[in-house]
């Protein structure tokens, strides 16, 4: 199913096409290292919609278009899975949680406007540390949407694409003869003191790899859901790699 009708992009939008370019995964700034207890509950947050967005990039105007999808992809599982190993590694204990009603409300603002490069915006700490203290967690994992702006993307932003952009998405008719996958989103480790929560460090998805196995549907404005499904563990492996980035952080006292 869809959630948004084909929009033809701007007239900037296709005076350039995409280029790939390598994966980018940004620290926090300044880093700082998280040390926790052996065998502590660190808390695994997704805010993160089931969404796949298409944009499609054509050299006459009026065929170019954006698309979102919706796809039944178990995107807190997922989460769970990429960041498994260097829990257990550590001995630390993941502990899937839904995130609260107030969280939830604060997306925008704790992410789609924040930029995390600067640390977590005053009315966002509180809100993780009560979640936090609610569940009975010491640090939290916690996974949300970026946009493609100079505030998210920073140097991988992709200028020849709406600031808007956001989530998992992937381009077709740019210089590659393959769908180029692109992950906008945010992967953050949040440490917990008393009544605040702050950001140690986070992760940008950046670009993928292309879409290996790729067939051109009949129409390229409905892609069927066995198509899109071919990319869940491609975006799997993506959010593996943002994982082990946000998580180097993390240490714990054996």
């Amino acid at each position: 199913m869809t959630r948004r009708t084909p929009t033809p992009c701007p007239a900037a939008l296709c005076a350039a096409l995409l280029g790939v370019v390598p994966v980018a995964l940004y620290a926090a700034k300044p880093p700082a290292t998280l040390t926790l207890p052996a065998g502590a509950r660190v808390g695994i947050v997704n805010l993160l919609d089931a969404e796949v967005t298409h944009f499609h990039a054509s050299r006459q105007i009026e065929n170019s278009f954006l698309k979102t999808y919706t796809v039944n992809w178990p995107v807190s599982t997922m989460l769970l899975g990429a960041v498994h190993d260097r829990l257990a590694q550590l001995g630390l204990t993941p502990v899937p949680l839904a995130p609260s009603d107030a969280l939830r409300r604060s997306r925008e603002s704790c992410f789609l406007e924040a930029s995390l490069a600067k640390g977590l915006p005053k009315e966002c700490g509180p809100l993780y540390a009560q979640l936090a203290a609610s569940e009975g967690v010491s640090a939290l994992v916690v996974l949300g949407p970026g946009r493609n702006d100079s505030a998210h993307a920073a140097g991988t932003r992709h200028k020849e694409l709406p600031e808007y952009l956001r989530g998992w998405c992937f381009v077709t008719g740019g210089s590659e003869p393959l769908p180029v996958l692109l992950d906008m989103s945010e992967l953050l480790l949040v440490g917990v003191s008393g009544s605040q929560g702050q950001l140690i460090a986070r992760a940008w998805g950046g670009d993928g790899k292309s879409w290996s196995g790729y067939r051109p549907p009949a129409d390229l404005k409905a892609f069927p859901a066995q198509a899109l499904d071919q990319l869940q563990p491609l975006y799997a492996e993506m959010l593996k790699q943002q994982a082990d980035a946000a998580l180097a952080a993390l240490q714990s006292a054996h």
